[in-house]
């Protein structure tokens, strides 16, 4: 929902153009995968995973491989989650603010959705649904899944701090990103909602490069999903709860059940 007033005192739309939209939405992703390098490389030299005398001995097999356990130490990704998360929300509102023309609040349509206990059980009953039917056709077709979230989830001995990146910090700064401010800016261009959902689909799921084709598939599927959720109930809200929910559903299958994410 835009605001008239606002929008004529300004005299210019009230959402950034399209370019505006790719430039500042790559801005607040390239920083907030900085923040979390960082914390990576800071984390990795003050446990001796990284040194100098490594980076200049030329011995590319045992920097590859230091390398390789920093970037599936799950205890080092449950650590970069929070700052990251929140530095990178704050830059997509700092955006907004810039723009003035709405608040964060219309620009992203933070707000209930009407009815909240009957659309969010609709909604996490549609994710629900769809995890279920992902998981069984992952075993029809035999599938193997990547081992990334395994070497991850087995590598980390604070799994508290790994669940809250997985489950909550990275689901919140990807929906104020894909859904929130992607979103908008581009279904208020010449691509309209249609262009906006599968473009923001498409952009969500190569990020998740880590995966193999069938998850970036299934990635893909549930960007349009959360996509149409919000659309639907002109609610932020309702993606978020449903990206944790499919997160955290994915973590608690780890841990009951190894086998079955395997």
């Amino acid at each position: 929902m835009t605001n008239p007033t606002i929008q004529e005192t300004n005299n210019k739309p009230p959402y950034w153009g399209f370019f505006a939209t790719v430039g500042l939405g790559l801005v607040a992703f390239l920083i907030y995968g900085i923040i979390q390098a960082g914390i990576l490389i800071g984390a990795a030299f003050n446990n001796g995973k990284l040194s100098l005398e490594l980076l200049t001995s030329g011995d590319q097999v045992a920097l590859d491989k230091n390398i390789n356990d920093i970037m599936f130490n799950g205890d080092l990704l449950g650590l970069t989650g929070i700052p990251s998360t929140f530095i990178g929300v704050g830059l997509i509102l700092l955006f907004i603010i810039l723009r003035k023309t709405l608040t964060s609040s219309q620009y992203l349509d933070l707000r209930m959705p009407q009815q909240p206990l009957k659309t969010f059980s609709i909604w996490i009953g549609a994710m629900l649904l769809v995890f279920i039917g992902i998981e069984v056709v992952t075993h029809l077709i035999d599938h193997t899944p990547p081992e990334f979230m395994a070497r991850v989830y087995g590598s980390t001995n604070n799994k508290i701090m790994l669940w809250i990146t997985i489950a909550f910090a990275a689901p919140i700064f990807e929906e104020f990103l894909f859904r929130g401010f992607l979103l908008e800016g581009f279904r208020h261009s010449k691509l309209g909602d249609t262009g906006a959902v599968l473009l923001t689909s498409f952009l969500f799921a190569i990020i998740h490069i880590q995966y193999g084709w069938f998850e970036i598939t299934t990635i893909f599927v549930i960007g349009i999903i959360f996509a149409v959720a919000k659309l639907k109930t002109n609610s932020l809200y309702v993606p978020i709860a449903m990206h944790m929910f499919m997160n955290l559903s994915a973590s608690v299958l780890m841990e009951v059940a190894p086998e079955l994410a395997k």
